[in-house]
């Protein structure tokens, strides 16, 4: 899945079913044909002139600085081939699904609105009020539309319409379909240790030394208080196992705090294993996964003792910020972050020189498929066309216009060249000199122009993480989950997920994953034993269990028969 690349936006919108809307005038109620004049005009070459029209645009957020030179720029570009005005509203976040909702129940002239299955979609495609964009993909007369948007890449992105079949109810957003989580360490401390860059696991440990014997007063390794990017994932990453989904293993997400290990071998589910549920119960698992497995914990442990993490990590509030402060020497983040990371890095310490150590062995190795990125190939964000439109061929010949070139496509993700930013190579961009970057046109891509064919790096992208950018783009480089397309219908077990022993399991194990604990393979066996005799907590197991059975074979089943 392709998220939102560490913006912190909030994703958990509660979706609300609302009453049928009225539907414009289409072909039928299920899909939806450009009409002749448009397809002839789809990309920037016509024959004659099309009469103006306003598209009428709902996107997500806050409207940039410098927005409106954008757009000026665009029906300047555009007058005399697509003849298009573009009235563009940003609605805050907080007021966004509430807004459009309204907006499209009142029959108001919407042409393009950015939605999320994580927002209105889902609700909006079963009651039959966005238009069926079939049509307009692959198809010779959309040239944009067919270079960037692969049949692979929309059969992953198809959702189920009120006819009962799949359709492409939204242009899917993206970029990548996963991040590669990255060390981030003081490459000019590794100088000072007269250190090459850092190209394995090996040589990241004996940084953490070269730190606790030079600069004692730095954390080696600063990690964040939740357990996440911290060391457990460093040691898991760079571990010799088979991967799971070789064994026929794959990951389900069942609650907030539930998640479950599934073993499907030949279509029939022939195992599973949730959170908190009974050793015994993995035995039929192929090995190694067939038992409790805490060694990383166990080197979690001797990271903690070796001083290469702090004694306490739990109260460490913001590990980001130790680390641009100068008081750490490496952290981990995301990938997508690297710009981010170094400018705040570069405001904290003047002479700061930041290193970049992919986590992952095999994503260093560019190992395709990785086996460490299981993924479903959705992304979570889409332009949809209300059937209260009257212009969804237009509609479709602006975006069209976005995806049909490289030159198109930046002066809406980028903005002006010359203006906002400049070409670096064939593939990178800096700013201009002089421009203040806070004042600068900055778009939020992931609302209207992102797609894995039209990505321009920062020219802050040091030249050799440039293909491991393209690396992260590759669909080659991802696994498909056998559960793509698979959403846990909570209700039949809704009770038994929210007991609040389910809650309490992540808290119990979070000083583990911390090192905190002096005798970690002790300690986490004796939680396992409270856990399985806990008669209440192993009876809604039990429940959840038959009832994920149930329903991941039901969906087996259907894409058997599809």
């Amino acid at each position: 899945m392709s998220n939102m690349k560490k913006r912190k936006l909030p994703l958990l919108v509660a979706m609300c079913m609302l009453s049928g809307l009225v539907a414009a005038c289409s072909n039928d109620s299920n899909s939806t044909s450009p009409s002749a004049s448009a397809t002839a005009t789809a990309g920037t070459e016509t024959t004659a002139k099309l009469d103006p029209v306003t598209l009428n645009i709902m996107l997500w957020g806050d409207k940039p600085k410098q927005f409106d030179d954008v757009v000026a720029e665009f029906e300047k570009r555009t007058k005399d081939t697509l003849n298009l005005k573009l009235n563009v509203t940003f609605t805050p976040q907080a007021d966004y699904v509430n807004k459009l909702k309204l907006k499209l129940s009142a029959g108001e002239q919407v042409d393009i609105a950015f939605d999320a299955p994580w927002m209105n979609m889902n609700a909006f495609i079963a009651q039959d009020n966005y238009t069926n964009l079939d049509s307009y993909f692959n198809n010779d007369q959309y040239p944009g539309l067919k270079k960037a948007f692969s049949e692979s890449y929309l059969d992953n992105n198809r959702f189920t319409g009120a006819d009962g079949n799949l359709h492409v109810y939204g242009v899917p957003l993206g970029q990548y379909m996963g991040d590669l989580s990255t060390v981030y360490y003081r490459k000019d401390l590794a100088k000072k240790y007269g250190m090459d860059d850092i190209t394995t696991y090996d040589q990241l440990l004996a940084f953490f030394d070269k730190v606790k014997e030079n600069d004692p007063a730095l954390i080696p390794f600063v990690v964040k208080n939740d357990g996440n990017y911290g060391a457990q994932a460093l040691i898991d990453l760079n571990k010799e196992q088979p991967a799971k989904y070789e064994k026929g293993l794959w990951a389900v997400t069942l609650g907030p705090n539930v998640n479950g290990t599934v073993m499907i071998e030949d279509n029939k589910v022939t195992g599973l294993t949730i959170t908190g549920d009974k050793v015994s119960n993995m035995a039929n698992f192929p090995a190694p996964f067939n038992q409790s497995d805490y060694s990383t914990f166990t080197t979690i442990r001797e990271f903690h003792d070796k001083g290469y993490i702090e004694k306490e990590p739990i109260v460490r509030k913001d590990a980001g910020g130790t680390f641009y402060a100068g008081r750490a020497a490496a952290m981990m983040e995301g990938l997508s972050n690297l710009d981010s990371v170094k400018s705040q890095l570069t405001a904290g310490v003047a002479n700061a020189e930041l290193g970049y150590f992919l986590t992952s062995e095999t994503a260093r190795n560019r190992v395709q498929p990785d086996p460490n990125q299981v993924v479903d190939f959705r992304v979570w964000n889409f332009l949809a066309i209300p059937k209260t439109s009257v212009n969804a061929d237009r509609a479709m010949s602006f975006i069209n216009w976005l995806f049909e070139s490289q030159d198109n496509h930046d002066l809406f993700e980028l903005g002006i060249e010359g203006k906002h930013w400049e070409k670096v190579g064939n593939d990178k961009y800096k700013l201009p000199d002089g421009v203040d970057a806070n004042q600068n046109y900055i778009f939020p891509g992931y609302i209207l122009t992102w797609n894995p064919t039209y990505i321009r790096l920062s020219s802050s992208v040091p030249d050799n993480l440039v293909d491991a950018f393209l690396y992260e783009a590759d669909e080659k480089t991802y696994v498909k989950s056998a559960l793509a397309g698979f959403a846990f219908n909570q209700e039949p077990v809704k009770n038994e997920l929210a007991n609040p022993d389910f809650a309490k399991i992540p808290s119990d194990e979070l000083p583990f994953k911390l090192g905190m604990v002096a005798n970690p393979v002790e300690g986490l066996t004796k939680l396992q034993q409270s856990y399985e005799a806990n008669a209440k907590l192993q009876n809604d197991i039990e429940k959840i269990k038959q009832e994920t059975v149930k329903q991941i074979q039901t969906f087996l089943d259907q894409q058997k028969a599809n």
